[in-house]
């Protein structure tokens, strides 16, 4: 049987919000989905790619559009793995622009983060515009959305 997970993450990949922030967090994203398996706020010691599961399909480059080969992806991850992404920078092949990873356009949405909101099995789609703003003020911080199947 697969899984879901709606993940709502800070844009910042090493920001990490006050306890209170994240309680509060907890409680509007709850209630925007009251179907759902299980809520849980993460926080991780080192930024953590947070990925889209089987929704994975392509990565473009945000400067010059172009798709990026997924080898040259892959490799500049395990690159920035190895120094559990302190930096995520790099310089893409396609415009030789200077772009972190964590602005890749990912298709499916993907990020990097050290705090995230996990929602399993969340009983409906994405956020809409309006209930992210609402997070993102709970937060102090705008996020992103990722959304997974396992």
């Amino acid at each position: 049987m697969s899984e879901s997970l709606l993940r709502v993450v800070p844009t910042v990949p090493d920001w990490v919000p006050a306890q209170n922030a994240a309680h509060a967090a907890v409680e509007v994203v709850s209630a925007m989905c009251p179907g759902a398996g299980e809520l849980v706020a993460c926080r991780y010691t080192e930024v953590t790619f947070i990925d889209q599961g089987a929704n994975f399909e392509v990565v473009g480059c945000p400067v010059c559009k172009a798709l990026l080969d997924a080898d040259w992806w892959q490799e500049s991850m395990d690159d920035t793995y190895a120094t559990r992404f302190a930096t995520l920078d790099m310089v893409t092949p396609c415009c030789s622009a200077t772009v972190s990873l964590n602005d890749l356009e990912y298709h499916w949405p993907a990020a990097f983060a050290r705090f995230e909101l996990q929602v399993r099995d969340p009983g409906r789609g994405r956020l809409t515009p309006d209930e992210a703003a609402q997070v993102s003020t709970v937060l102090g911080i705008t996020v992103r959305q990722v959304f997974s199947h396992y």
